[in-house]
């Protein structure tokens, strides 16, 4: 009886051991995700997720050698992994800044010896996820009985590690919060020590929680990339960072020096002095420069840019803002006597620096009684209000001199056709759109936003698209100006007026000549101004056709508007241009090209190749395979893909990320504890996998439609929707797998380790796989190969040939 007990209260023990480490391992790959956001891009951030199911695969193949040997010794093992775990996770990230690793994503493609810093850095972060995994895989194996319930335990755990992920980026930096992670694993493991290993493990447990301690009293450096613009900004004389807030919304930084200036495509006739200023830094990307006080006058610099233009026709009454920063457009739009300014800006991180820390800065901006700020996402924000504006005003887009594509998978949900169509419901008869850029070269944001606009008013029947819009450039900048009724006669001479008085060019306005539009700032290659009137011609889509870059309109079905690769003209572009050169300008993307072939080729040789050691025997090989690769990819496709839809509905990457990692998991652990019940296990495949893929194609077809619908409603009515939408599939989508492991034991127990390792090796490849699906056909197209995948696995089901199977 007290044996039974006994045994009992280990169980327990284990189960709550499980759960924590789960939650560690999550709360540890957000962290991470975060982490490379800051330290590189965030296009790293998927990259992440196939390094935990790297490890998770690894970590299956590992036990499968080595069985016999590992249960043997299982009782020491078990709390060892779990201690080890948390061991790594506070070495590993501060491991990745020495020289060895650091690795710089800007130099891949013209330093060789950063492919194996990446690889070495891709392999170091492996090293908590293996240890942990390695942990879960030998209870899950030794408790094979209970799968169902620690199954259970593992993804619930794993689920509330995404909401402590949140709660740790609100209130530690990080610096702090990898080591505070680290404490959950080491306690994981003293729970479940048992007696007999005390003596070894209880010093190692001393010595992890010492380490744990030293790296929380000595933080390191983050050392972001050189190329950051917070690197650049950091190397100006006398250059500082006078305030950091670490928060969900990023790693908020404002960096100050006497000579940072910040005037966007100033004209060349203004002779005043640029008083220095501060400026915000978001995850080591430039994020927006502060207002001074010298700003406030109505001779602010800023009426010397080309983003003055809609002020120099109509002074507006009312103006909406859109992601405001630190409120420079609200300057402008004050200075030109706007009556009411609403200014939306989504980081509130920003916006409490502006209304506390800085008020005094910016004359209290904020507090102005004109200006109502709405820390609030834009697109939900245009969803929710009712309200007429007379300009609506978009952020300057680009950097100055051109970017590298390393915002090619950051979705710009501003930035589509959809979008575009909001922001014109929402003006007054004379009201109109703002949208302004860096001027880049080769052209391809002012073309692709160009494409944007003429698609948009095509698509609300605009017959004369080009009366409609004025578009003029300084030597950095260009402004488009898009009003909802057609420009008159006195407009277009304002244009003009504004154009000369600031050594200004127009680049589309009714009735202007080829010589007007290079008067004061010459091109080199005047091709741009043949493509851009193609632009709002019947030649549009032959322009879109041959163009060696991707300028077709982004949509909220693939919002990726800095997507510019066109990988068929690439093979071109590399003739044309060296292949240095053109790396330069799409780096993101193929970053993430080379990312998916390193981590085909490492699960290849760290979960499938050492398999063969094993042998796969058997009359049930082919539906092993089958049926595993198609819940691999399934799983993985829905998972990425609910996540880049929900970043528009939730209205941030990480709160998407959080938010759809730990619903899923939470969701499909419930479904595998009920899927325990089941006994009759082919009728259950059938019936389960088949209504998955019913499911996921109905979701298909009106996910995009409902959450449009639903964007703007209060943020807890979202969240609630969210849980039920992501919850139904993952319920059911938590039981393929755990009764396919069974029907796998129960069939040949040695082809277990092969249906463990085919499905996390596929875990792994897919999770890329599904980001590049995404940018080049759209978030629908993962949808439905989500569907084909659990389509696949629901016929596979009829070829299972064991006897004994019902």
């Amino acid at each position: 009886m007290f044996a039974k007990l006994k045994s009992n209260f280990f169980q327990y023990r284990l189960i709550i051991a499980v759960s924590i480490l789960s939650a560690a391992i999550v709360a540890y790959e957000i962290q991470l995700m975060h982490f490379l956001t800051i330290v590189q891009w965030h296009h790293f951030a998927y990259m992440v997720i196939s390094i935990a199911l790297l490890g998770f695969g690894a970590s299956g193949t590992l036990l499968s050698i080595f069985r016999k040997w590992m249960l043997e010794r299982i009782d020491f093992l078990l709390p060892f992994l779990m201690i080890s775990s948390g061991i790594l996770m506070t070495v590993v990230i501060r491991a990745s800044r020495h020289d060895f690793f650091l690795f710089d994503s800007y130099t891949l493609f013209v330093d060789r010896s950063q492919f194996s810093r990446l690889l070495g850095t891709y392999l170091l972060f492996f090293l908590p996820f293996f240890s942990g995994a390695l942990a879960i895989g030998l209870i899950f194996i030794k408790r094979i009985s209970r799968i169902g319930t620690f199954y259970f335990s593992d993804l619930l755990g794993s689920g509330l590690g995404g909401i402590l992920a949140i709660f740790l980026f609100w209130q530690f930096s990080p610096q702090e919060i990898p080591s505070l992670i680290a404490v959950l694993p080491i306690i994981a493991g003293v729970i479940i020590i048992h007696k007999k290993v005390r003596k070894y493990l209880i010093p190692y447990t001393i010595l992890s929680l010492s380490l744990v301690v030293y790296h929380l009293s000595k933080p390191f450096d983050l050392l972001p990339s050189q190329f950051k613009s917070i690197s650049y900004a950091l190397n100006l004389p006398e250059a500082k960072i006078d305030r950091q807030i670490s928060s969900p919304y990023g790693l908020v930084q404002v960096v100050s020096s006497p000579a940072q200036r910040y005037a966007p495509g100033l004209s060349l006739t203004y002779n005043g002095n640029i008083t220095p200023s501060a400026a915000i830094f978001n995850n080591g990307d430039w994020y927006t420069s502060i207002p001074n006080r010298s700003d406030m006058d109505t001779t602010s610099i800023l009426n010397y840019t080309t983003m003055a233009l809609p002020y120099s026709l109509y002074e507006p009454k009312r103006v909406l803002l859109l992601e405001i920063g630190a409120g420079l457009d609200i300057v402008q739009a004050l200075n030109n006597g706007a009556e009411k300014i609403i200014a939306i800006e989504p980081n509130a991180t920003v916006v409490s620096l502006l209304k506390n820390e800085y008020a005094s800065v910016t004359d209290s901006l904020f507090y102005d009684p004109r200006v109502e700020i709405r820390v609030q996402d834009p697109r939900t924000f245009l969803n929710q209000t009712g309200e007429k504006y007379d300009i609506i005003q978009l952020p300057l887009l680009g950097s100055f001199g051109g970017s590298v594509g390393l915002n090619a998978l950051k979705e710009e949900n501003l930035m589509t056709k959809e979008a575009f169509v909001e922001m014109w419901q929402k003006l007054t008869p004379d009201g109109m759109i703002v949208l302004s850029s860096w001027i880049d070269l080769p052209p391809k944001i002012s073309l692709k936003s160009a494409a944007m606009i003429s698609e948009s008013l095509e698509s609300i029947q605009i017959k004369e698209p080009l009366d409609h819009i004025a578009a003029i450039r300084s030597w950095g900048t260009i402004t488009f100006v898009i009003k909802k009724e057609p420009l008159s006669k006195m407009e277009i001479a304002k244009v003009i007026l504004f154009c000369e008085e600031h050594n200004f060019d127009p680049v589309l306005l009714p009735g202007i000549t080829a010589n007007e539009r290079v008067q004061f700032n010459t091109m080199e290659d005047e091709t741009f101004f043949y493509d851009l009137d193609g632009m709002f011609s019947f030649q549009r889509e032959k322009i879109i056709h041959d163009y060696d870059f991707n300028i077709r309109s982004a949509t909220d079905n693939k919002p990726y508007f800095f997507q510019f690769l066109r990988w068929k003209k690439f093979p071109d572009l590399v003739k044309t241009m060296g292949g240095k050169s053109t790396v330069f300008l799409e780096l993101g993307y193929l970053i993430t090209a080379v990312t998916f072939i390193q981590v085909v080729i490492l699960a290849l040789l760290f979960i499938i190749l050492p398999l063969f050691r094993l042998g796969f025997k058997g009359g049930n090989k082919s539906w092993v395979v089958t049926y595993f690769v198609a819940l691999g990819f399934g799983y993985m496709f829905l998972e990425i893909v609910f996540i880049k839809y929900f970043v528009l509905y939730l209205g941030h990457p990480i709160y998407s990320v959080a938010t759809v990692i730990s619903v899923m998991l939470i969701s499909s652990g419930i479904g595998s504890y009920y899927s325990s019940r089941y006994k009759t296990y082919r009728v259950t495949l059938l019936k389960i996998t088949g209504l998955i893929a019913i499911l996921i194609l109905l979701y298909t077809f009106v996910i995009g439609v409902f959450l449009s619908s639903t964007v703007g409603l209060p943020m807890i009515m979202k969240i609630l929707l969210t849980i039920a939408i992501i919850g139904l599939p993952s319920f059911f989508m938590g039981m393929p797998f755990p009764i396919g492991l069974k029907i796998v034991n129960d069939d040949k127990k040695s082809n277990v380790p092969w249906a463990w390792g085919i499905n996390g090796c596929v875990s792994v490849i897919s999770t890329s796989l599904a980001v590049i699906i995404a940018v080049e056909m759209g978030f629908i197209a993962v949808m439905l190969f989500a569907a084909l995948a659990y389509s696949i696995a629901f016929l596979s089901n009829f070829f299972i040939r064991t006897k004994g199977i019902k």
